[in-house]
């Protein structure tokens, strides 16, 4: 007999194709995880589709945030800003951390206690993949807050002028004084506009010096080689759950089962997050429009967002001539979802608008027919008599989100101090 012969009665053990759950939702683990927005409750717990957090790298988190937000169509605002004095946020390192000991605590007793060696390889393994997921995600988090850190105004805006200005009075006491009125400077906040593949356009205000390092280009991480090491851990931890999982006793398989798969859909819909879908999906079950909200991103890098004010939308009068609407509220459905009008809102310079056209966002004019240039005209004009103060108004949403419930004005996912996703406040 040929000694490959031995090969086809050769079977010490058998596996068999439960493994290949842990493959299930790859992409959505990969745009909720990759967004890098913590989770109160679910930060440290096994997820399916481990595999999608040691194959590419998490620089690409905020394109991701941007798919699992759900904006509206022309209407939402995203400011984003450097926080001076962040709050500590231990709470969500303690709490997630003891939640996960406790699930996966269980499960290493559960094998251990029952002799089930293939199931204690698995917990062994999911223990493992939990903590490259957690040190890649914080080192991305730690590489935007040193970015965030670590730049300066731009010389062209009057913040970075001032600064220069201060180290040179440093050396020339007789340096003369900037004034703010002494040459146009340029704005020190960014206006963007993201159109997503949707269609939706996005307004975002965003810190000039921080568009290029944060937003456009790969921030590093630390230390690029231990980076590296840790993902080729992960595929070998991923590797031994794909494989003992499916030998493991029943037991074992139908507890990791759903230790995996719950925490998985919740994950996936922001449970516990800053921009948690739950808490929209709960308001919406209620007929309430969603809340504005408060995005960290990293300690000292955050988004407030919120929708263009009522008071910016246009109405016409009984001869049909357009005005402003007044400060109130406004039902949704009556709100305007026009491009036309969120170009007004902007309120463009002349540089802005030429870069609209640039990009085809405006239409072509057309000798014959300009009616639509002409309409936008006189929205803009009405907008330029009584621009918009977006900063006061996210300073607003920010002091009434920071108010105990009773003196908020601004409606919130909460039962008294208790919020339903992040415990007591």
């Amino acid at each position: 007999m040929y000694p490959w012969k031995a090969l086809s009665t050769w079977a010490p053990f058998e596996i068999d194709a439960l493994g290949l759950v842990t493959l299930l939702g790859a992409n959505e683990v990969d745009i909720a995880v990759g967004r890098l927005a913590p989770s109160y409750w679910l930060e440290y717990m096994p997820l399916l589709a481990g595999f999608r957090h040691r194959d590419r790298n998490l620089a690409a988190w905020f394109t991701r945030w941007m798919q699992t937000q759900e904006f509206h169509v022309s209407r939402s605002l995203v400011y984003w800003e450097v926080d001076k004095t962040p709050r500590p946020r231990w709470m969500y390192f303690i709490v997630p951390a003891l939640i996960s000991a406790t699930f996966n605590g269980f499960l290493l007793a559960m094998t251990v206690l029952s002799g089930d060696w293939y199931g204690f390889a698995n917990t062994i393994a999911i223990i493992l993949l939990i903590i490259v997921r957690a040190y890649m995600i914080q080192e991305n988090r730690h590489a935007i807050n040193k970015t965030v850190a670590a730049a300066k105004p731009l010389p062209t805006t009057f913040a970075g002028a001032l600064e220069e200005w201060k180290e040179k009075r440093k050396r020339d006491p007789q340096a003369p004084a900037l004034r703010r009125d002494s040459r146009q400077w340029r704005p020190e906040v960014a206006k963007i506009l993201v159109v997503m593949p949707d269609s939706r356009a996005v307004t975002m205000f965003i810190p000039e010096h921080l568009l290029r390092g944060v937003f456009v280009t790969e921030t590093p991480v630390r230390s690029p080689g231990i980076y590296r090491l840790l993902q080729w851990t992960g595929w070998v931890a991923f590797t031994v759950h794909v494989v003992t999982l499916g030998m493991a006793q029943l037991a074992t398989q139908l507890y990791v089962v759903a230790l995996m798969v719950i925490p998985t859909v919740l994950i996936c819909y922001g449970y516990g997050c800053d921009d948690s879908r739950i808490a929209k999906g709960w308001r919406w079950l209620l007929g309430e429009e969603a809340a504005p909200y408060v995005y960290q991103a990293g300690p000292q890098l955050k988004a407030t967002v919120f929708e263009w004010p009522e008071d910016v939308e246009f109405a016409r009068d009984g001869k049909g001539v357009l005005y402003r609407r007044d400060p109130g509220p406004i039902s949704p459905d009556k709100r305007s979802t026009a491009r036309q009008d969120l170009y007004a809102w902007l309120n463009l310079t002349e540089e802005e608008q030429r870069s609209l056209w640039d990009w085809h966002l405006l239409p072509h004019r057309r000798g014959h027919d300009d009616s639509w240039w002409n309409i936008f005209n006189e929205k803009q004009r009405l907008i330029r008599e009584r621009p918009p103060d977006l900063k006061a108004l996210k300073d607003r949403i920010q002091d009434e989100l920071r108010a105990p419930r009773f003196k908020r004005r601004v409606s919130n996912w909460r039962y008294k101090d208790l919020d339903v996703e992040k415990g007591f406040k």
